[in-house]
């Protein structure tokens, strides 16, 4: 096994490699359009930072035995900007595993970052920090769901056997008649309110400008420029995603704003979140508008990560939590900035994280 050194950019087809050995592509992707795809993520986005490189590991031929991405943040905590490295698709040779990870991992953690953090990892990732002292932030690694068509969002969870495929098929007419009853019902547990709230375009400007307002409500936050925001809404809305990704700043009818989502629509599907906030008195009324606005589009549920600030609003707004996604894994050196997550007090969102990464392709 040979060193650990910084990725550049003569590493993407030999990363690209790797990948394909480890995790999957789209098929369709041409081997082109994956590295191409790393170029872009790795390498060609604001968020590179070369004292936070992305990291390969060689043997003793110069052939790269493993990877992980990095990409540096700004988090705003107590007054001042904190740097935090985010770890992306660790990913080692199978014939390689083992310690090689380990020394991955170990040499980020090493770094000059005032925190560590992935939203995303798989078994082997998780149990190779948690090992170097990572820890669950337990509030952040929750999941909610809100049903919108509650019988028809319960078929969908039929995903085996002929005959039970069989029975969803022909229960969709009931189930339909149902939801439409239980979302029109005020006493009902799925009652899809209209708030009488509209909705404009969501700039990375405004984003900034939120973002920065719910600093009050929240700490840390992140913290962006306009430019990194652009590149990283234009990204996300690249790639095979499920649905079409929608970003509003949303209004009262009497034109106060309430808050802001991202989230990619999926009709006849659960429509994802990745972002979303407001203050603490108006989160309540965003919740209202999202979920009348995803059950309008024809969504049978909408679906996110909590933020903790906001868990209470969820639960009074009848969603459900779960821990069935991957967790989010932190780690610091600065107790005080640990506690603070750990604690609930941060805002993290997907947008942060690793998760956006899972629509990595040139589509």
């Amino acid at each position: 096994m040979g060193p650990i050194r910084p990725a550049t950019r003569d590493d993407i087809p030999q990363i690209a490699a790797l990948r394909s050995r480890v995790f999957s592509w789209r098929r369709k992707d041409s081997a082109e359009a994956r590295e191409t795809a790393l170029q872009r993520v790795f390498f060609d986005n604001p968020f590179c930072d070369e004292r936070l490189p992305s990291l390969v590991c060689e043997n003793d031929r110069g052939g790269i035995l493993g990877f992980i991405g990095v990409s540096a943040r700004r988090l705003r905590w107590q007054g001042a900007e904190v740097c935090a490295a985010v770890s992306h698709g660790l990913m080692v040779d199978p014939e390689s595993r083992g310690v090689t990870g380990l020394r991955l991992l170990q040499r980020l953690l090493d770094g000059p970052q005032d925190i560590t953090f992935a939203d995303s990892p798989n078994q082997v990732a998780r149990r190779l920090m948690e090992h170097l002292g990572g820890v669950t932030a337990p509030h952040d690694s929750l999941f909610w769901v809100r049903p919108l068509r509650p019988v028809r969002y319960m078929l969908g969870q039929i995903r085996n056997g002929g005959l039970l495929f069989s029975v969803r098929l022909l229960a969709r007419p009931v189930a339909s008649a149902i939801d439409a009853l239980a979302a029109r019902y005020a006493h009902s547990p799925f009652y899809v309110k209209d708030p009488g709230s509209r909705e404009e375009p969501l700039t990375a400007a405004d984003l900034v400008r939120c973002l920065s307002e719910l600093g009050s409500v929240c700490s840390p936050t992140p913290s962006y420029s306009e430019a990194a925001l652009s590149w990283l809404l234009g990204s996300l809305g690249r790639g095979p995603q499920a649905g079409a990704l929608r970003q509003a700043l949303v209004r009262s009818s009497a034109g106060e704003e309430i808050g802001w989502y991202i989230r990619f629509t999926n009709r006849r599907g659960t429509s994802e979140v990745v972002q979303m906030g407001a203050r603490k008195d108006r989160y309540a009324s965003l919740l209202d508008h999202v979920f009348h606005a995803a059950w309008r589009e024809g969504s049978v549920a909408v679906s996110g990560r909590v933020q903790p600030p906001f868990l209470e609003t969820l639960g009074q707004k009848g969603c459900v939590f779960s821990t069935n996604g991957p967790p989010v894994l932190i780690h610091s050196r600065q107790t005080d900035l640990l506690r603070a997550i750990e604690g609930g007090r941060a805002f993290l969102s997907r947008l942060e994280g690793e998760w956006w990464m899972s629509y990595l392709s040139e589509g």
